[in-house]
């Protein structure tokens, strides 16, 4: 039986959006609580969001860039010994995207903001003993072409010069010991086809991010894409969704929060649609044992969040013996 590496993402914290109590996301001693629960649900490992905006107006209780660990624990030696102190031994991943950098209708500042600061969380996951990062291939395909109304998915110039881009963060990658890994999106400029020739052709220096939710909504056969990219395969998100379909949405300005849905696309992991036993127990048979992070993106309720993914680990265990 292959051994699976569970770590939870700090992705399941809604950082971005108001709601009530939402200034103890920013201060440090939430955080710091919340790895003590984390562990305490039975998990070792957490997965980071990479996100430069925590570097700005002073709010560095996120522990999402260096200058936020730097500020509130001198460096990222001593961050990780507050963190096996609390009983968190290694962070799995660090994610990033670039969504932050949409915001005009210039791509040179696009992939030079891209580059520069996913260069920094390269830098981030190397300092941190990450194992990879884990890369979104585009920002949002609404928000680019909000400023790009010519642009469509596969444009073939906006395709080579993320091949270039993609090509400079794997060098940088590998010097710093981290492997890059390309995370398939329903709401990418790129489709799955395009993304999975761009890891084919990088020469093993770029993998794959699983994320199950994201290949639902995208209307890929999980258990099918684990089969033809078995070897590729770098990285494991475990992710869930009640949705099925996501053609009216994919293409809006914020896609995971639709405005003609009820509510978010994600929900707490095993709390949705997505076969996720079928997709594990399809690892396993292609003898995939990294890491698997399981992400609650952005749920409503944390803590019961955590306890869900324990009550689910649980189950799986139980069904992947017996697979």
């Amino acid at each position: 039986m292959s051994a699976f590496h569970y770590a939870i993402s700090l992705d399941m914290i809604n950082r971005h959006y108001s709601e009530p109590n939402r200034n103890r996301y920013e201060s440090k001693y939430y955080w710091e609580e919340l790895y003590t629960l984390i562990a305490a649900a039975g998990f070792n490992r957490i997965e980071i969001p990479y996100e430069p905006v925590w570097q700005f107006g002073g709010r560095s209780g996120v522990p999402m860039t260096q200058y936020s660990i730097n500020t509130k624990y001198g460096d990222a030696k001593q961050y990780k010994a507050f963190l096996a102190d609390a009983g968190i031994d290694a962070v799995s991943a660090i994610s990033f995207d670039a969504n932050l950098f949409v915001r005009n209708n210039q791509l040179g500042f696009y992939f030079g903001a891209s580059g520069h600061f996913a260069s920094q969380a390269i830098e981030f996951a190397g300092e941190l003993e990450a194992e990879c990062l884990v890369l979104s291939p585009t920002a949002y395909a609404g928000r680019l072409q909000h400023y790009h109304p010519n642009l469509n998915v596969d444009d073939a110039s906006f395709i080579e010069q993320t091949r270039e881009l993609i090509s400079n963060l794997a060098s940088k990658a590998q010097a710093a010991g981290v492997k890059l890994a390309l995370r398939p999106e329903y709401w990418s400029l790129l489709s799955l086809e395009t993304l999975t020739h761009l890891v084919a052709e990088s020469d093993n220096h770029v993998g794959i991010a699983l994320n199950t939710a994201h290949l639902q909504l995208a209307g890929a056969d999980t258990t099918a894409f684990i089969a033809d990219n078995a070897a590729r395969i770098s990285y494991i998100q475990l992710a869930d969704t009640q949705l099925n379909d996501c053609a009216s949405f994919r293409h809006a300005a914020n896609p995971a929060f639709p405005p003609a849905q009820a509510t978010q696309v994600f929900s707490d992991v095993g709390c949705g649609e997505v076969p996720l036993t079928q997709a594990m127990q399809s690892l396993q048979q292609a003898g995939y044992n990294g890491q698997v992070s399981l992400c609650n993106h952005q749920t409503r309720d944390p803590m019961r969040a955590l306890l869900r993914n324990r009550r689910f680990v649980n189950q799986l265990a139980t069904q992947l013996t017996g697979a």
